[in-house]
């Protein structure tokens, strides 16, 4: 890994007002690797506030946020590309040092099988500051790297790093290293990310994130801007989200994200879908079903 690079791009994400999902690297259709519904809805990043499960996809270090102990499972389908994905999660942020472990299995046009196992660890240094690590292992088949351009075809281990920040009641922060070991692989290629949270009211959730690809393309760095709004009317959670995605190979792409749901002391249901409106028509339906185990 180039340690100037990185930190030269870390630089740069932070002064970017702190605004700097996961990363997609430079493929035409949606990202491959999982998230929840709750980060596809909100425009697929929700690094300063990506708490439970959803942490285990975008930031580890936010799970240490709250003090939890959640259940997850996932059914993803994507009807452009034929893909099923089936998978889930568990978390337990309930002592000094959180923990979590997710799985998923892809399935495209009834053949390509790909594999995406999580663990990651994450603690609280002090009031408000946390940290997180997740390893990875990806096992996934599809175009492989040829003539400059990155493949997603891929099998093999990486690690993601986070901090999440909690100045004030009102404000959340959160900056996460994506891909640290450099796997050179447009599934899932070194990034920076980051964004920040804003909760006016316990029941509003503003967004704005940002992933900056590395080294994946000549000209340089090259970004997918996000935000989303998070609105909970009693039970049911109401979510919006748009994002511009420039880490695509031949042009931008524009997508507008939105999710529902059921939220009980107990369990919850929620659905997201991301839809392409300019670039590209790709669709995608996300649906989590959640147990919440609640703490004596």
């Amino acid at each position: 890994m180039d340690l100037p690079v990185l930190a030269r791009s870390l630089c740069c994400a932070t002064a970017l007002a702190l605004i700097p999902s996961v990363a997609l690297g430079q493929v035409q259709s949606a990202p491959e690797t999982p998230v929840t519904t709750r980060t596809m809805a909100l425009g697929g990043g929700t690094h300063a506030i990506a708490q439970s499960t959803s942490a285990l996809y975008v930031n580890p270090a936010a799970m240490s946020m709250s003090r939890v102990y959640h259940v997850d499972s996932a059914i993803l389908f994507d009807p452009s590309a034929g893909r099923w994905s089936f998978g889930g999660a568990i978390v337990d942020s309930t002592r000094t040092v959180g923990a979590g472990l997710a799985y998923h299995y892809s399935l495209i046009d009834g053949d390509t099988r790909n594999h995406d196992v999580r663990i990651a660890l994450a603690a609280t240094l002090t009031e408000g500051v946390s940290i997180g690590l997740t390893g990875r292992y990806l096992d996934y088949i599809g175009t492989p790297t040829a003539n400059g351009v990155r493949g997603i075809a891929y099998s093999g281990f990486t690690v993601d790093a986070g901090i999440a920040l909690k100045p004030w009641s009102w404000l959340q922060l959160g900056i996460t290293g994506y891909s640290l070991s450099n796997p050179e692989t447009a599934l899932s290629p070194l990034s920076i990310g980051g964004g920040i949270g804003i909760v006016p009211i316990d029941t509003l959730h503003i967004v704005a994130d940002t992933v900056w690809d590395v080294n994946s393309f000549p000209s340089g760095p090259r970004a997918r801007w996000s935000g989303g709004v998070e609105f909970l009317a009693s039970r049911v959670p109401l979510r919006i989200g748009y994002t511009y995605d420039d880490i695509r190979i031949n042009h931008p792409v524009h997508l507008i994200t939105a999710g529902l749901g059921y939220i009980d002391q107990m369990f919850a249901v929620e659905a997201a879908l991301r839809q392409e409106v300019s670039g590209g028509s790709q669709s995608t339906l996300l649906l989590n079903v959640r147990y919440f185990h609640r703490l004596l």
